[in-house]
């Protein structure tokens, strides 16, 4: 894999992780989905973070300054994640897709794998948490 790819990759695995409740999420996952999703628009990878409206498909650059876009690009890890972004739009000159097609086609096996990450993450800590009260348990009929 390109490395400018691989660190893509790893910058907007890293901004998911960070900036995006599971519902969120979840809107993300839709939106690319539905063929939306745009590098060109205030509803782009970094604004769905923050989005107080119906997420919109490609706007007008003079749109995108909305105060949900600024907002969310000042999270940690905005910048290099809107950079990445771009970057996995990056396709061959004679290429039959759009670069917003090829984005989507990469970013929506990223954001499936942390819906599975978090929802792996829940289970273990529930597990965790249903093994303490049965450990407290028995350490109080030992003192007994």
């Amino acid at each position: 894999m390109d490395f400018r790819l691989k660190r893509s990759k790893r910058a907007i695995r890293v901004f998911l992780r960070t900036a995006y409740t599971d519902e969120r999420l979840a809107w993300l996952l839709a939106h690319a989905r539905s063929g939306k999703l745009s590098y060109h628009s205030c509803c782009c990878l970094v604004g769905v973070a923050t989005a107080d409206h119906m997420l919109e498909g490609r706007t007008p650059a003079s749109a995108l300054p909305a105060s949900h876009y600024a907002l969310a690009k000042r999270f940690l890890g905005a910048p290099e994640a809107e950079l990445a972004y771009r970057h996995l739009g990056l396709v061959a000159p004679r290429c039959a897709v759009s670069a917003d097609e090829e984005r989507r086609r990469r970013l929506i096996p990223m954001i499936r794998a942390e819906m599975r990450r978090r929802e792996w993450l829940r289970a273990q800590r529930e597990a965790q948490e249903s093994l303490v009260p049965a450990r407290l348990g028995a350490r109080l009929d030992l003192l007994a």
